[in-house]
């Protein structure tokens, strides 16, 4: 049976976090990603990637093979252009090279230094989808 996404739960989700800056212990990409899904009605797709500090990020993600391996593991990969609100974003960051973000429509959004960061769609150049086999 396909599950559905609950896009009211991930609004919501997204509303509460908004104002939460990012945070090594408890929200940083890797985690946002995690609980977006979650609020979707998925598990937790990122178990396992433990970022407490950024040298914790840097030893988990190389034991990874880095993050785009970490989250090809976790969770279907699709065309960007396919990706619709709720899917996880891929964009390019210079220190880990892929940074999660989560696809709002034409942003994508994700925790910042302030609260929620939203950047262009256009940053884009991976993504997955939130759904136990990329199922909308």
């Amino acid at each position: 049976m396909a599950q559905h996404r609950d896009i009211d739960a991930l609004i919501a989700w997204l509303e509460s976090v908004a104002r939460r800056p990012f945070s090594w212990r408890s929200l940083h990409c890797a985690a946002y990603a995690a609980q977006a899904v979650k609020a979707q009605g998925g598990g937790n797709p990122m178990a396992g990637i433990v970022c407490r500090s950024k040298g914790a990020a840097h030893a988990t993600l190389a034991a990874e093979g880095g993050m785009e391996a970490a989250v090809d593991r976790r969770l279907v990969r699709i065309p960007p252009a396919l990706a619709s609100r709720g899917d996880i974003a891929g964009v390019p960051d210079d220190e880990f090279g892929v940074r999660l973000l989560v696809v709002e429509g034409a942003t994508l959004v994700g925790p910042g230094v302030t609260g929620a960061q939203r950047l262009p769609r256009s940053m884009m150049t991976m993504a997955w989808s939130a759904m136990p086999g990329g199922d909308a």
